[in-house]
């Protein structure tokens, strides 16, 4: 009689801590997740001058190609050079830039329009290009990994980016990884 109350009271024990357990994973607010961001802070223009092969204000003349490969999305559009402020470009290239998947003609987005709009033709843009060729050569283009709208003007965006250019950054301008948490969702 006693070893079965003992089995009686130890099942019940066992019973409380494991509903105690499921309610707690059911009603346990979500955490989030961290991960690593890598690469040089975009938010800085002397950072982007920097680590940038080139710099130039351009205008958009046509998006020309999108595609889809591996769960990401490419832009390539025609531009035409106005002013080249760091490194070679030839007087018109094909630039590619990164998008969200699923666009369509007119309607491409990236994740921060701030510092990496879409092209969209017939407007101005400082672009910041990390790899691939500037020179216009027939089959090339450009990698840009920086986008803005030249809303200076030709002349103030030339001092601008002169000054970025001439100006090294304070602290370094490394691809140094850093954990950002993001929200649960």
């Amino acid at each position: 009689m006693i070893m079965g109350v003992k089995m009686w009271v130890g099942g019940c024990l066992v019973a409380a801590v494991a509903a105690a357990g499921a309610a707690w994973f059911t009603t346990a607010p979500e955490t989030g997740t961290t991960h690593a961001v890598c690469g040089p802070d975009l938010g800085r223009d002397d950072v982007v001058a920097a680590r940038s092969r080139a710099v130039a204000v351009v205008e958009a003349v046509e998006n020309t190609r999108y595609r889809e490969d591996g769960g990401s999305a490419y832009l390539t559009t025609r531009v035409k050079t106005l002013e080249a402020f760091k490194g070679e470009f030839g007087d018109v290239l094909e630039v590619t830039q990164g998008v969200k998947n699923g666009g369509s003609p007119g309607r491409y987005a990236t994740e921060d329009p701030d510092r990496y709009a879409v092209l969209e033709p017939g407007r101005r843009y400082v672009i910041a290009v990390q790899s691939g060729s500037t020179t216009g050569a027939a089959g090339t283009e450009a990698w840009a990994w920086y986008a803005e709208p030249a809303e200076r003007g030709l002349v103030g965006e030339r001092e601008h980016w002169q000054e970025a250019i001439a100006t090294p950054p304070e602290t370094a301008a490394s691809s140094a990884c850093e954990d950002i948490d993001a929200p649960a969702g």
